[in-house]
């Protein structure tokens, strides 16, 4: 498949008929802030960055990733127990963003590069010395845009370019909330506020 121009020099992964822009379209001036994708796409970049959390999937699914410094915690997508799904501990959440803090060049992946991707990487932002807000702003506007190629007439032709949602898992940021001592809610109102 050959790539159509899309006018950006950032880096980009095609996947049936689907480009994923991984960087971001305006400048990040701290190295600190991690970067955001999902299982295939750290599966193909992961040895780009110094550091890998993954955030959710098992040992079965990342193991070929052969990363030296790769860091896996695995839960489920959930708020809560049911039907044999496992939600994020406290616990669990204070190892990711412990080992994440201080770390520069840090990928952060799930599944979807959408949920618990995102809400870990929120909290090392914020471990890292990020604003609250800032961070997440920040995060959600350099989170990858997808865009849609269908091919008609034997070209590709541009679809669909979509920000690939940004929905942090809201059991994490409870548990961050707990975690950085913060009120109750607060990290929750700068999510209900962006939506």
């Amino acid at each position: 498949m050959t790539c159509l121009p899309c006018h950006t020099s950032s880096p980009c992964v095609r996947n049936n008929g689907i480009m994923t822009t991984l960087t971001p379209h305006s400048p990040v001036s701290s190295d600190l802030l991690p970067v955001i994708v999902n299982l295939e796409e750290a599966r193909e970049r992961c040895h780009e960055f110094e550091s890998v959390i993954t955030a959710g999937p098992s040992l079965s699914e990342v193991g070929d990733f052969g990363h030296p410094k790769h860091k896996i915690v695995e839960f489920d997508d959930v708020t809560s127990h049911h039907f044999g799904y496992v939600p994020p501990t406290f616990d669990q959440v204070d190892e990711m963003v412990r080992w994440g803090e201080g770390r520069s060049n840090l990928l952060v992946h799930c599944h979807a590069g959408m949920s618990r991707s995102t809400a870990t990487a929120w909290g090392i932002a914020i471990a890292n010395g990020f604003d609250p807000q800032e961070a997440f702003d920040r995060l959600k506007n350099n989170h990858p845009v997808e865009t849609h190629y269908v091919q008609r007439g034997g070209k590709h032709v541009l679809e669909l370019r979509n920000p690939r949602p940004f929905i942090p898992n809201r059991l994490i940021v409870k548990h961050l909330e707990t975690l950085f001592n913060m009120k109750p809610g607060s990290l929750r109102r700068i999510l209900d506020s962006a939506n």
